[in-house]
């Protein structure tokens, strides 16, 4: 008995400690919170298959899996003004056996410090590995309550599930309502799912851990049947930290494709558990402060941190780079230095021995970094949106620039790729574009003056690299794979119809370049991307080649090689807008 009423002296302590991050000091360490999932009762044959493969999911590395044997929650309906009541009450009842895994219950009541202090070695950092082995206290140990207040309950909740031909058909009942309604085609087979989770963190203060010690703490050596009984009804505080909501999607093509087996649809339902948790894991690290990785930088330039494969630390991952400031009352606050991405993670998996190496992170942004520096972990979408002009001496290469770009390296494991679409969208009127005419007839002959539109449109793919110290500027290698197509409005004094193919003029284009950007905010981007392109010959819609026969002496829109290969620069330049 004396042992535990130490470690509850240390609880106290400790969570005490814990208690004063909110109140001025700033809590630089990550320790793993455990994960229980619980989920709402199936409504159908479908979502019970759904959620039975869901039971069976690990969660993610960065959490410990804290699963236990409840009941499933009984369907609420969203109109019900006491459904989050009702939902704390649930939650409230799974503190119980929560608690319970925790100090490894067993049959006769006793409890013991088996898991917290296993838990508690993998949680350790090199840091406290070495502190420990130069102090009489463990360190380690003293770890293991903090891990238990940081329990966390998510509980699944499958708001709609349905086919793609259900989902067919509610497209096609809302397009009804339009006057040219087509119905939908009924290309894909496979599922659509909504669904909600809601984020509750059991409390293991020290409050909490001093009413779990002084009325149903028994072990082996200290039985107590008026303690163990008790425990029947204990349940501990529970509070809703936040919620997310999303959809997924698992279908596949119902064409028959050569060498490849199609999945069942039961195969294709079983796919979505995995989507759901990813999605939700990704929108709960974004909200819950425990979710987020915490570390101090380890040594600077290249910056380094002891974070890796344990803490599910992924390529690029951001990170934005603290430097705390105390005030005369102790009061803590942060001041942003930089940001980094991760660049070579460090598997670090296993127990902490003081000699583990740091992951390498790479800065994109911001001032000096120094080594003790604070970081936290600032997860994006990893989406960026483009706007801007292109310019070029063949103006139907250029014009208004829009486009998106979309970060691929951690699917890849490699830093700084994207993959991405441009556009660029220009207007002529009143051109000269020579004489230009098919095989079989004459479009456009000299004397005509042509309106119309330009269109530049091209999948790409580019790396941003960095080569300074700070980030702030980048190259951007890029090279992609597109169209460039003319669409006439008017030629000499004929309006032409919009859907008259053979004044719609499709050519295929190979555009590259190198951008170099300025990083203004962690937001926010400036680049100018000079580059070169290829461009074949012209074809009509009709799939009619063009040919050239007399071409304009000042040709600005490409018309004097619209029917042969030619090549020209373009400069570009945007704004980057990251998401």
């Amino acid at each position: 008995m004396k042992r535990y009423l130490i470690l509850l002296t240390l609880v106290s302590f400790f969570t005490g400690l814990a208690a004063q991050n909110t109140n001025g000091k700033i809590n630089t360490r990550y320790l793993r919170p455990s994960i229980t999932m619980l989920f709402a009762e199936p409504k159908d044959a479908d979502e019970a298959i759904l959620i039975n493969k869901f039971r069976n999911l690990e969660v993610p590395g960065k959490f410990d899996d804290h699963r236990i044997q409840f009941p499933d929650m009984k369907p609420v309906e969203n109109t019900n003004p006491a459904k989050k009541t009702l939902l704390e009450n649930y939650i409230r009842k799974a503190s119980n056996p929560v608690i319970a895994k925790w100090w490894e219950r067993d049959e006769q009541g006793n409890f013991n410090y088996t898991l917290v202090a296993k838990r508690a070695s993998y949680t350790a950092t090199d840091a406290d590995a070495i502190i420990s082995r130069g102090s009489n206290t463990s360190r380690i140990e003293m770890l293991g309550e903090q891990l238990i207040d940081r329990s966390y309950i998510l509980l699944y909740e499958i708001t709609d599930l349905y086919t793609m031909d259900e989902y067919y058909d509610r497209l096609d009942a809302q397009n009804r309502k339009k006057k040219d309604y087509t119905p939908a085609k009924r290309t894909e087979e496979g599922y659509n799912c909504d669904y909600k989770v809601y984020a509750y963190k059991v409390a293991f203060n020290d409050s909490v851990a001093a009413e779990f010690y002084n009325r149903y703490w028994v072990d082996a050596q200290n039985p107590d049947k008026q303690k163990a009984a008790a425990w029947a009804d204990a349940t501990f505080p529970v509070r809703l930290i936040t919620e997310a909501a999303g959809s997924v999607r698992s279908s596949q093509t119902k064409a028959k494709e050569k060498n490849k087996v199609k999945k069942t649809m039961q195969e294709l339902l079983e796919d979505i558990p995995a989507n759901i948790q990813s999605g939700a894991a990704f929108e709960l690290g974004r909200k819950i402060e425990d979710f987020k990785l915490k570390v101090t930088v380890f040594k600077a330039y290249p910056v380094t941190a002891k974070l890796g494969s344990k803490e599910d630390l992924y390529t690029d991952q951001r990170f934005y780079v603290y430097e705390i400031e105390q005030d005369r009352s102790g009061n803590q606050s942060t001041v942003r230095k930089g940001v980094v991405r991760a660049k070579t993670i460090n598997d670090n998996k296993g127990i902490a021995t003081g000699t583990s190496l740091p992951s390498v992170f790479q800065q994109v942004h911001g001032k000096r970094i120094y080594p003790g520096m604070y970081m936290e972990s600032k997860d994006d979408y990893g989406i960026i949106l483009n706007t801007g002009y292109v310019s070029s001496g063949n103006n139907a290469m250029g014009g208004f620039h829009i486009g998106a770009d979309i970060r691929i390296s951690r699917f890849i494991k490699k830093p700084g790729w994207h993959f991405g679409i441009d556009l660029a969208i220009a207007p002529f009127k009143n051109v000269y574009a020579g004489d230009i005419e098919t095989d079989t007839r004459t479009l456009i002959s000299s004397a005509d003056m042509c309106s119309g539109n330009t269109l530049a449109l091209a999948v790409t793919g580019s790396k941003e690299m960095y080569f300074t110290r700070r980030g702030n500027i980048y190259l951007r290698p890029q090279v992609g794979l597109g169209i460039q197509t003319y669409s006439f409005s008017e030629v000499g004094s004929y309006s032409i119809a919009s859907d008259d193919k053979d004044y719609s003029w499709t050519s295929y284009i190979l555009p590259a370049g190198i951008g170099l950007g300025y990083n203004i905010s962690p937001m926010l981007s400036l680049e100018m991307k000079p580059g070169v392109y290829l461009r074949t010959g012209a074809s009509t819609d009709n799939k009619e080649s063009l040919s050239q026969t007399a071409a304009p002496t000042d040709d600005k829109w490409g018309f004097g090689t619209i029917g042969k290969f030619s090549a020209g620069t373009t400069n570009t330049f945007s704004l980057k807008i990251r998401f």
